[in-house]
């Protein structure tokens, strides 16, 4: 279940080396992170999978797929609901004790989730949120894990659709650039670390 393997099966021959402070990363975001989230930030930096999923990644200039700035817009977008329809939010978010801290979602609108408990990130198990219906889902494993099964296409969320591309699903990048429309533009602090020799440092006579 290791990220390289995942990476292998998504069409990625080497890591695209995305290099995040991760001291400021988790500040922003007020907890650890699991290990093979940050170790999946470093081989595959932003993008999504069959145009379909979308993995946040802290330190992107798109406040839409940006680790913690999706945090605070799903706080926000509890808080509007509660106010229109006097309803609770769905699901606890974050820093609730066992509260859901979203990760990813898909085009079609569904969320999916950490589900947090106190001190023991490596071990926080996934859960999705459907955009339309009530029905919750839960996936027995962690973000790796659970990356594996979408990437074979055989992750069990009822929500998520059936792949109508070749299997395993291939990776889709995006360089973390904030293209206008979606999202706000944020300060971006992740960046590709440079291959060695392509420095212009190195370059000069």
């Amino acid at each position: 279940m290791s990220i390289e393997h995942l990476a292998r099966d998504a069409g990625l021959t080497a890591p695209r080396r995305f290099q995040v402070d991760w001291d400021r990363a988790e500040a922003a975001v007020g907890t650890r992170l699991p290990a093979d989230y940050k170790e999946y930030v470093y081989w595959f930096g932003p993008g999504g999978f069959d145009d379909y999923l979308i993995v946040c990644v802290p330190g992107v200039e798109n406040s839409n797929t940006e680790l913690a700035a999706h945090l605070s817009a799903a706080h926000e977008g509890a808080r509007v609901r509660a106010r229109l329809t006097g309803a609770a939010p769905r699901v606890p978010l974050f820093p609730e004790p066992g509260g859901w801290l979203p990760w990813g979602f898909t085009t079609g609108g569904d969320g999916l989730y950490w589900v947090t408990s106190e001190d023991a990130p490596d071990s926080w198990t996934v859960a999705g949120r459907p955009g339309r219906g009530s029905d919750l889902a839960f996936f027995d494993g962690g973000f790796a894990a659970f990356l594996h099964t979408f990437v074979r296409d055989t992750v069990e969320m009822p929500f998520i659709a059936e792949t109508d591309s070749e299997v395993p699903i291939a990776f889709e990048p995006h360089d973390g650039t904030w293209l206008g429309g979606a999202g706000t533009r944020l300060e971006a602090y992740g960046r590709f670390e440079e291959p060695p020799g392509t420095h212009p440092a190195d370059l000069a006579p």
